[in-house]
């Protein structure tokens, strides 16, 4: 018997030689048992096999293998025999907008939907600033009802740039925003350092060097994470050497150099290659038929869809589909050259940008990096334990450990054999709570 467990006599008599036991202190307050689904922790060697999860309270309190533990009569019991348990997928880009062409929609409706695909935490690196403390404040209201919520206020750029956000024109402003960003309980701030030439012919004005490097550095001083849009090798390399924390879309310009890595590994940058963003380009009738025999379940709008294949690629601004559309196998090749290289690589999307739509998409996002190459197990790694780590919070969600929040999955199929299998989804398990 494990010390400090019991097998519950005083609610049956316990005559099976091997029991799971659930804690003492579980005896009492809100139980969760889910039981006898295979258990997949992609940061944890000892798991693997079928057992039992207890949570209380929203925590997991528990993880034993076996599947016959007696469960107190006020516990909720989830039979997972024969599926397969996870943490909740992290999409660590993600703009909560509804991926149509018409802007503007309610974040709050989009986070709470990523639910319904397994997404139980995300960040949103550039939430309006007129919208930042309602999306909060909402979010702060019954945190069970949406993913674990990173939020950004704002995005810096320059003008002529890319985006619409801060626009400081001088180092010493920069910083001051960076401090304001701080007050207001911003998770970090992002900076728009691309002048989008794989995107159009005419390039956008890219932000003044020095007034990157003043962000970056005060947004380390105030302990708040930068990211940066920076997918063009030369700019990226810029932000590297001022040390930003993460790339949040991934390397398409042309392959990465033994430059580029070292800078990676000497900030411990981290990596989100957004491929599904960038796959777009193909063309949205193509991107349409994809989504569509993607979706098991049929739960994409018809209508929406039908408004995707009629749609011409890119716009009158954004004119360089094409040349994005050739660097693809770049974008893919770099993926895997810095996943090898041991840079932490997270899972992202850039949802709302047309096309990518909420929840799918980061499905469709760990399919796209196996096919670049990753393991299953590596892809699961990037959407969970990785993500948890480089926000911080190693051993608070992305994992099965003792001491975690719930956030589950509850799958009908193996992910570490396709990772597709996530989306079979039986249940999805939110801060404890059975998500509907």
């Amino acid at each position: 018997m494990v010390k400090g467990f019991s097998c519950l006599a005083n609610l049956i008599l316990c005559g099976i030689i091997f029991c799971v036991a659930i804690p003492v202190h579980a005896q009492t307050g809100n139980l969760l048992v889910i039981r006898g689904g295979t258990l997949i922790d992609p940061g944890r060697d000892d798991l693997g096999v079928p057992g039992t999860i207890i949570v209380q309270n929203g925590l997991i309190i528990a993880v034993q293998p076996g599947d016959n533990s007696p469960a107190p009569p006020s516990a909720q019991v989830l039979d997972a025999s024969g599926g397969y348990v996870m943490p909740g997928i992290a999409d660590m880009h993600n703009h909560l907008r509804s991926g149509m062409f018409k802007p503007g929609g309610n974040p709050a409706a989009v986070l709470s939907s990523l639910l319904d695909w397994g997404v139980t935490a995300t960040l949103d690196p550039g939430v309006p600033v007129d919208e930042f403390d309602q999306l909060r404040n909402e979010v702060s209201r019954d945190r069970s009802a949406y993913p674990r919520t990173f939020l950004v206020r704002g995005v810096f750029t320059t003008d002529g740039g890319w985006g619409k956000g801060y626009t400081p024109e001088t180092p010493d402003e920069a910083r001051a925003i960076v401090r304001e960003i701080k007050a207001a309980g911003s998770d970090g701030v992002k900076l728009m350092y691309d002048d989008m030439r794989w995107a159009t012919t005419r390039p956008f004005a890219v932000m003044d060097r020095e007034i990157a490097i003043a962000i970056i550095d005060e947004a380390h001083k105030q302990e708040l994470m930068s990211f940066a849009h920076a997918p063009i090798l030369e700019l990226a390399k810029h932000l590297l050497e001022a040390g930003v924390d993460c790339l949040v879309h991934g390397i398409i310009s042309e392959p990465v150099d033994a430059e580029f890595i070292d800078l990676m590994k000497r900030g411990n940058t981290c990596y989100i290659s957004t491929l599904t963003m960038f796959q777009t380009n193909v063309g949205y009738d193509k991107w349409v038929d994809r989504l569509e025999k993607f979706d098991l379940n049929k739960r994409l709008n018809p209508a929406a869809m039908e408004i995707f294949r009629k749609a011409p690629s890119g716009t009158s601004r954004l004119d360089n589909t094409a040349w994005t559309v050739a660097r693809l196998p770049v974008l893919r090749l770099n993926l895997f050259t810095v996943y090898g290289a041991g840079i932490p690589v997270l899972i992202g999307t850039d949802t709302g940008i047309p096309g990518v739509l909420p929840g799918i998409s980061a499905q469709l996002e760990l399919v796209m990096h196996q096919e670049a190459g990753l393991d299953p197990i590596d892809v699961l790694r990037a959407a969970t334990t990785t993500a948890a780590s480089v926000f911080n919070r190693k051993g608070v969600f992305g994992t099965l450990r003792e001491g975690a929040q719930a956030d589950l999955l509850v799958l009908d199929a193996d992910p570490r054999l396709d990772v597709g299998n996530v989306r079979r989804i039986h249940h999805v398990i939110r801060a404890g709570r059975v998500h509907k």
